[in-house]
């Protein structure tokens, strides 16, 4: 947390130093090349950090797999990584956009945190408790959650799964850890699956499997990271919701995203519906950032899946 909050300074600080200096070598008509090159980078930086994060766009997406009679509106939203700046009052803010599209169900794909702190970022979560007034809400956890930092299983962070479990419990919203639910939407009987975090070390991915109802009209799985849609078990779903890849958060003009988000998914598939895939793979840029919170060419998202 301390090692974001000195880059969140060093931000600052560059911003208005670059500015400075630029706007000085402009007038006293040195080096106008140089000084026109940071100040754009000045700006550049201005807007990545403190306007595109928080310019949320509403994404739809209509998905045809031709196995329910009446379609269904999925909302999935994904990767909020509640931070200053993003916390109680931008959640309230996104949960009023989420009433207004009227969804059938709600799903998020994990990774609610980002500071190692949850005490102080508690009740900002608890602002997620306003969802299962609107629809019924599910969710995954993330790596963020369980304070792994990469795919070597380093605690990076320290693990808070426990805690958001219960605020979210508590709050009517249900959390899938190997795990499914079944719902019925309007005459459309649905099997949810939660897969677990990928880069657990243990999984129970048996648990996905008993029990669980073959027979129902659509089969809907959920990951925080894709990963889990290349898992054998994976066919038996007609589609994987997944995360994690924040769509790589930075994106340059026919380069894409340059950011590696530790999954096997390819980076040209970050954010992407990929529908030849068995099953169709549904990756969500997501609304929050992790690391600097920066976004460029890469607009966080709400997502409405229209499933026919």
């Amino acid at each position: 947390m301390y090692l974001a909050q000195l880059y969140d300074i060093f931000l600052v600080f560059y911003i208005g130093a670059s500015f400075i200096f630029s706007i000085l070598l402009i007038k006293k008509n040195r080096a106008i090349i140089f000084a026109w090159l940071i100040l754009l980078s000045s700006f550049g930086i201005t807007y990545s950090a403190y306007i595109e994060p928080y310019r949320v766009k509403i994404r739809i997406q209509s998905i045809v797999l031709n196995k329910i009679k009446e379609p269904v509106r999925v909302v999935v939203v994904g990767d909020w990584h509640i931070r200053p700046g993003k916390g109680a009052d931008f959640i309230k803010w996104q949960v009023q956009k989420i009433a207004d599209l009227k969804p059938d169900l709600i799903v998020m794909t994990g990774d609610f945190l980002f500071f190692d702190d949850f005490e102080k970022f508690a009740g900002d979560l608890r602002a997620l408790t306003a969802l299962p007034k609107i629809a019924p809400t599910i969710t995954v956890l993330g790596n963020h959650d369980y304070g792994l930092g990469d795919p070597a299983n380093r605690f990076d962070y320290t693990d808070s799964h426990n805690e958001i479990s219960k605020i979210f419990s508590d709050g009517g919203i249900k959390v899938l850890a190997d795990s499914y639910e079944r719902v019925k939407i309007k005459n459309t009987s649905i099997e949810i699956a939660g897969f677990d975090e990928s880069w657990l070390k243990y999984k129970n991915r048996k648990n996905i499997i008993d029990g669980f109802d073959s027979s129902a009209d659509l089969k809907i799985a959920v990951s925080h990271n894709p990963d889990a849609a290349f898992e054998n078990i994976a066919s038996k779903f007609d589609l994987m919701i997944t995360g994690h890849t924040h769509g790589g958060q930075v994106r340059l003009p026919f380069i894409g995203a340059i950011v590696e988000a530790g999954t096997v998914l390819p980076k040209k598939d970050y954010g992407r519906y990929i529908e030849d895939h068995n099953p169709p793979i549904f990756n969500t840029v997501g609304i929050g950032e992790s690391g600097p919170h920066l976004r460029f060419l890469d607009r966080p998202e709400i997502v409405v899946l229209d499933i026919k």
